[in-house]
């Protein structure tokens, strides 16, 4: 494949102008969780931390899950034991902030209020974005400096450090300021594809041509999520959130209503949720309420994490941080719906997960990172973080952020050594900013981290050591779920 080896982004421009939750108190994300499995039945899951929890959704995404205040060696409490030694990490991360996408229905059409006017073209990543990520660069550079993995007061070695981003303005830029962060005065930049105006298999397959869906399959797949109600069912489980949106919206007044009813008969809840497939497998979307509403809040997420006057971000009405998990569950519930589904997300995130376990085995024939690379950063999506945790069934919920994959927030894979035993280890992480972190622009370090949950991966995990699963281990659950077909095509 063609190559694009230097950073070749211009300056940013100064800032002038699909995991989902079941729809029960949005305050349960603040809670403290335990380390539990997820035990999954049709069209519905059931949630246990060490005793039964009612049956709560159609859709969901629980997470019995630790939140960590700061990485640590999984090692760390054994007693008597030396230390385990972090060898490499595979940072995943989602782009920065950015400014809204073309969105279907525009939107315009959704409100006849003003929407805020942002400082760049739509879906590119912001001056205050790149800020945002390169906080959490400087907060990576310091934990792995203090880990031994790389030196302090010096430049890593040449391919030490190395970054492949996503085609997309806001993902390579994202990949430069998170290598900026890690490595200060470095001159490092991340690589990627030399046509910005090809997708990049790695992180849309289906998109590109190289795993399309079969579009019969991905419907089963789909009905087989949803159980008995349907997609029709996903309106009144999410019933409070539809009509939450609505009322922010003042969907009632917009400029569809008069398209899409009678005057006076206009209610947001009442629209047709739709999967639409196109016949090559290529692309799939949720239109209808649930995606609408999962795009607005996402908007007004963003908004939020922007710095937006407080009677700007949708319009001053969301209340409190209840308001916001119940507003955001439409934009996790439709992630968990069309990114995690087991199929999609094998079809999805087969080549990145192969080469983010490729990186992990020290494999360099199969993958971006090159030999002797020991930190090895991607510029992704937040579709791509839940696709590659539909694949490994991983599943959390995230304190103080109502966003299951939000800006600037990663999956990492940890690779440590037991000396004791001469074992390797992976640990997988989700590490992000809390919103107010977001909002404040809180300068993060060891001591001031972002928030971090341990992950355990189903079939290898060991509580013993916090959720580490033997390399091995973790490269056979791999084998298991990614899709042959998909690996190794031009």
């Amino acid at each position: 494949m063609s190559k694009q080896t230097a950073p070749t982004d211009p300056v940013l421009p100064t800032d002038n102008g699909q995991s989902g939750i079941p729809p029960e108190h949005p305050a349960a994300a603040s809670r403290i969780l335990c380390a539990r499995p997820v035990t999954r039945r049709a069209g519905a899951f059931i949630y246990r931390c060490g005793v039964a929890v009612a049956l709560t959704a159609t859709l969901g995404m629980a997470a019995c899950t630790a939140p960590l205040t700061a990485a640590r060696a999984p090692g760390a409490d054994a007693q008597g034991g030396q230390p385990w030694q972090l060898e490499s990490v595979v940072i995943v991360s989602r782009h920065g902030v950015r400014s809204p996408t073309h969105t279907r229905p525009p939107l315009a059409q959704l409100s006849s209020q003003s929407w805020p006017t942002w400082p760049v073209q739509p879906g590119q990543l912001t001056e205050r974005g790149a800020a945002l990520v390169e906080q959490m660069g400087r907060y990576y550079g310091a934990w792995l400096r203090e880990q031994h993995v790389l030196p302090t007061g010096t430049c890593p070695a040449p391919g030490q450090v190395y970054g492949w981003a996503d085609v997309d303005q806001r993902t390579r830029l994202t990949g430069d300021v998170l290598l900026r962060g890690i490595a200060p005065d470095c001159g490092l930049g991340a690589a990627h594809e030399a046509s910005l105006d090809k997708a990049d298999p790695l992180f849309h397959s289906t998109e590109s041509g190289v795993c399309p869906l079969d579009p019969q399959r991905a419907r089963k797949a789909i009905d087989a999520r949803l159980g008995s109600g349907g997609l029709s069912g996903l309106s009144s489980t999410y019933a409070a959130t539809l009509g939450r949106m609505s009322e922010v919206l003042q969907f009632t007044a917009s400029p569809l209503c008069p398209a899409s009813a009678q005057p006076g008969q206009c209610r947001f809840e009442a629209l047709q949720n739709r999967v639409e497939i196109d016949a090559d497998g290529r692309h799939m979307r949720l239109d209808g309420p649930l995606g609408i509403a999962s795009t607005v809040s996402e908007v007004f997420l963003l908004e939020h994490a922007q710095g937006f006057p407080a009677d700007q971000v949708a319009w001053g009405r969301i209340s409190d941080a209840a308001d916001w998990h119940r507003l955001l569950q439409a934009h996790n519930a439709q992630f968990d719906l069309m990114a995690k589904t087991p199929y999609l997300a094998q079809r999805k995130g087969t080549p990145l997960l192969a080469d983010v376990t490729a990186a992990l085995e020290q494999n360099d024939a199969a993958t971006h990172a090159p030999a002797g690379n020991r930190v090895y950063v991607l510029g992704a999506h937040d579709t791509n973080l839940a696709n590659l945790a539909g694949m490994l069934q991983l599943d959390w919920m995230l304190p103080d952020q109502p966003d299951n994959t939000p800006p600037g927030g990663a999956l990492v894979f940890s690779r440590w050594r037991d000396p004791a035993s001469a074992t390797d280890y992976v640990t997988v992480e989700l590490v992000y900013q809390s919103l107010e972190q977001l909002r404040d622009q809180t300068a993060l370090s060891i001591a001031v981290p972002p928030r971090h949950v341990s992950l355990p991966v189903p079939g290898c995990q060991d509580p013993a050591h916090q959720n580490a699963c033997r390399l091995q281990d973790f490269s056979r659950v791999v084998k298991q779920v990614l899709a042959p077909d998909c690996i190794g095509r031009p």
